[in-house]
């Protein structure tokens, strides 16, 4: 299944450091607009979010979980699975460690690809941050940085150095789905 790996904060929702509670979650403009249309020309959208927050305490899993429901309810219901990586390898405890599925490991890709039939190939990654680039690695995913979040040139210089650029740089993730769909010639079903 053709996938749109979203990132969250920054991309999907305004960036301000660490999200603990529904009340601090607000959609960045176009967000609404962008997932609808990229649901309706019949792509997967998943959503692949680092939650170091977890692991240093801030929040535990089950605000985490009001949270993305909140987020999945003002999205329309039409994200397929909110997955999220809740470590951190400074940390002590249960969430304290290094993995894969931190980004820019690919491990929240692959979980999506088991869970909801992602395939890589013809699949789309947006997101605001060098991570969010390199977590594609040698995978055959169309990556597009959005300037919505983090600061962009430093986040762009660091995906370079990283060793993968973004296929493509847009102002926010309205203007990615709409370049996914000018690229693919896709159009919403009726």
């Amino acid at each position: 299944m053709r996938t749109v790996f979203l990132d969250r904060d920054g991309t999907l929702n305004t960036e301000r450091g660490f999200v603990t509670r529904v009340e601090d979650f607000s959609l960045l403009p176009g967000a609404i607009e962008a997932v609808r249309l990229l649901d309706e020309a019949g792509l997967a959208l998943v959503v692949v979010t680092n939650q170091s927050g977890i692991a240093r305490g801030l929040y535990g899993e089950t605000a985490l979980a009001r949270i993305h429901a909140h987020a999945h309810q003002l999205l329309g219901g039409r994200i397929r699975a909110w997955l999220h990586c809740p470590h951190h390898p400074d940390e002590a405890g249960a969430y304290g460690r290094r993995c894969d599925c931190r980004k820019p490991g690919s491990g929240l890709l692959h979980q999506a690809a088991e869970l909801v039939g992602s395939t890589f190939e013809g699949s789309y990654l947006i997101g605001d941050a060098a991570r969010d680039i390199l977590m594609a690695g040698l995978l055959p995913v169309t990556t597009i940085m959005v300037r919505s979040g983090k600061e962009h040139r430093h986040e762009l210089a660091a995906a370079h150095a990283g060793g993968r650029a973004p296929d493509a740089c847009v102002d926010d993730v309205l203007a990615a789905a709409r370049w996914i769909l000018a690229r693919e010639s896709l159009r919403p079903r009726q």
